[in-house]
């Protein structure tokens, strides 16, 4: 009923109501009819006010209720509201991709006859293109048609003309190898006599090469010994006819690389002052004199067997 909504005034005014009914009761019942007693004074009536939660009164949880619905109708009716723009929304997203579809769908057809018409237009383009090539192709094949029928014709009065030129030239030619082959065989027999002299001569110089250069190795041979000699220095082991034979490794300069034992002479210690003797010496300067060619032959590795004569027995 519209007066008990809780926007009038019907609820407060029927509390106040029921409060005054409740004052006026007590006080008919605390009144005393009898006139035995004496009547004592009248005392102020003091009146207890309650103050009543009127959410837990039957008005009050009706009217949560009816609010507790209205909430729920508006939550329902919020939620359709929602529900219906996300539909919207949904739908206009749906169209918009249709939309593009479309247009891409467009588009790509829309290359496709672009590219179908390129490729027909380039295919035109090359059968024109072979057109005129085969045209080009035929004049030119024309052109040398003639030019070789003109060259055939020279050619032929050309050959005619060295035929005449080939027959003087080749008298004129045999004229002139007789004459150089009399002149080769004049100097062939010169260079035979100038080659035996040669010869004679470089096998001269040769063997004087070899008789020198073998002089050389014999000297310089010694000269190591002799300085490997005089470097050594006598171990107390050594002995009478103890020899060792080394490998010395020589620079161009005459500066010693390197050395070895090739075959020992027994004597550990023996070997040892030998090798050191070849490093004292270090250098043979006259090694640097020595040509590059009789250098490596003899001296790029020199074999010397080690055989002091002054050793006790």
């Amino acid at each position: 009923m519209k007066w008990l909504s809780s926007d009038s005034y019907g609820v407060p005014t029927l509390l106040a109501l029921g409060l005054h009914g409740v004052i006026i009761i007590a006080g008919l019942i605390a009144v005393d009819f009898s006139d035995d007693k004496i009547q004592e004074p009248k005392r102020p009536i003091i009146v207890n006010a309650t103050v009543v939660d009127i959410s837990q009164t039957i008005i009050g949880r009706r009217e949560s209720e009816e609010r507790a619905a209205n909430q729920q109708q508006a939550a329902l009716a919020e939620k359709k509201k929602r529900d219906a723009e996300q539909s919207k929304r949904k739908e206009a997203q749906r169209k918009a991709l249709e939309d593009k579809q479309k247009k891409l769908a467009q588009a790509k057809r829309n290359e496709e006859k672009e590219a179908e018409a390129l490729k027909r237009e380039q295919a035109k383009k090359q059968q024109q293109a072979e057109q005129k090539r085969l045209s080009q192709e035929a004049e030119k094949k024309r052109i040398a048609q003639e030019t070789e029928k003109k060259i055939q014709a020279q050619k032929a009065a050309d050959d005619q003309k060295k035929k005449e030129q080939a027959r003087k030239a080749e008298a004129e030619r045999l004229a002139e190898e007789e004459r150089k082959r009399q002149e080769e065989a004049a100097r062939q027999a010169e260079q035979k006599k100038n080659a035996e002299a040669a010869a004679k001569a470089a096998a001269e110089a040769a063997e004087l090469r070899a008789v020198e250069e073998a002089q050389m190795v014999q000297s310089i041979s010694g000269l190591i010994n002799s300085r490997v000699t005089a470097a050594w220095i006598r171990p107390p082991s050594a002995r009478n006819n103890m020899k060792a034979q080394l490998r010395i490794y020589f620079l161009p300069n005459g500066e010693v690389m390197n050395v070895q034992i090739t075959e020992s002479s027994g004597d550990g210690l023996f070997d040892q002052r030998t090798v050191d003797a070849v490093y004292k010496v270090r250098r043979i300067e006259e090694l640097a004199d020595v040509d590059s060619y009789t250098f490596e032959r003899n001296f790029r590795e020199v074999d010397l067997i080690f055989n002091p004569q002054d050793l006790r027995n």
